[in-house]
């Protein structure tokens, strides 16, 4: 079977590797769809913990082959690659508390990733999808997970504004899910084609990270201000905004894949008296967020217009790594494995 490497910063090489099932419980999955992900950019631009380091944090696949004492899958069962899996070793898992692992090993990431052709892993790490899903919008699970995790932590209320800092991917799904709990997000950028494809996914209240940013959203939550914020990491705007966004007594959620190294002046919370918190890597909802996508809750279309051939992937790389660079944020592609 071949695997891709990122052997350093900048490199990346595909080798054959033997991967055969072991044990009753394991699948063998053929890797269809890959979704190039931010993450995984900045794996091969030169954040990973350690080389050399197989990406691939989002996949979908065909079980080509299932183990004897498999439940869940048999052959031909399309199926979702979960992107996160509890450690088994901390604390939390020791206690039969997994959903609260503090150590969760993220794929592409602290352990081998998706991009492959083939791979065996215990059925366990599957989550069968149901036909109305397609494989590209399947891919969307992992995003679509953490962003019901936000919402959770938000305590979200019908009408509640929720002011989301980047139009990002994460920002505009997590607003359209906010849509579809019935609350009203206030969606921030200082990117007008991003904003533009926000508002085509039905997102109504888009406004640029500007010096009149305050007075629209005084003027939409009559002058209460938003009762929560989001601010999605990796991206340009500054994270002290969400403090002028929030109403007093507000919570502030900063949320993403991973957050970099950012210093923050905290006296406007403290002054409002907001509570800070974080979500990241939180897998707790794959399932409802293959429900959402079978209830169409959400508008994919603005993600998927990037595909690409595994044939390409160098190139692809190296085009995206050079965006990220120039713009100062990474896109998302589909990776067609076949």
């Amino acid at each position: 079977m071949k695997i891709w490497k990122v052997l350093a910063p900048g490199t990346i090489a595909a080798e054959e590797r033997p991967d055969n099932i072991q044990t009753a419980t394991q699948a063998k999955v053929k890797v269809t769809k890959l979704l190039l992900s931010p993450a995984d950019l900045r794996v091969y631009a030169g954040s990973a913990p350690a080389y050399p380091v197989i990406p691939g944090r989002f996949a979908v696949g065909v079980v080509s082959e299932a183990g004897t004492e498999c439940v869940a899958v048999e052959k031909n069962t399309h199926v979702y690659l979960n992107d996160m899996a509890p450690c088994g070793q901390c604390e939390q898992c020791i206690a039969g508390k997994p959903e609260n692992c503090v150590r969760v090993h993220v794929a592409g990431t602290d352990c081998d990733g998706y991009l492959r052709d083939f791979i065996v892993t215990d059925e366990s790490n599957l989550s069968p999808l149901p036909p109305s899903v397609s494989d590209e919008e399947a891919l969307f699970i992992g995003i679509v997970s953490m962003c019901e995790a936000v919402i959770d932590r938000l305590n979200v209320s019908k009408g509640m504004h929720v002011a989301v800092f980047g139009a990002g991917e994460i920002g505009n799904i997590l607003s359209q899910l906010l849509i579809y709990h019935q609350a009203v997000p206030v969606l921030i950028d200082e990117d007008e084609d991003k904003l533009k494809a926000a508002a085509g996914c039905g997102i109504y209240y888009t406004f640029k990270a500007d010096e009149t940013l305050g007075e629209n959203i005084a003027r939409i939550t009559g002058g209460r201000m938003a009762a929560g914020s989001v601010f999605n990491s990796y991206g340009p705007l500054a994270p002290e905004l969400p403090f002028m966004a929030t109403a007093a007594g507000g919570t502030v959620v900063y949320t993403g894949f991973g957050f970099p190294e950012r210093t923050v002046q905290l006296k406007a919370a403290q002054d409002k008296r907001l509570t800070l918190t974080t979500v990241t890597n939180d897998y707790t909802n794959n399932e409802a967020a293959i429900n959402l996508l079978v209830n169409k809750a959400v508008n994919l279309a603005p993600f998927l217009q990037r595909k690409n051939r595994i044939a390409d992937l160098e190139q692809i790389l190296r085009e995206e790594k050079d965006h990220m660079q120039a713009h100062g944020y990474a896109r998302c592609s589909v990776i067609d494995m076949l």
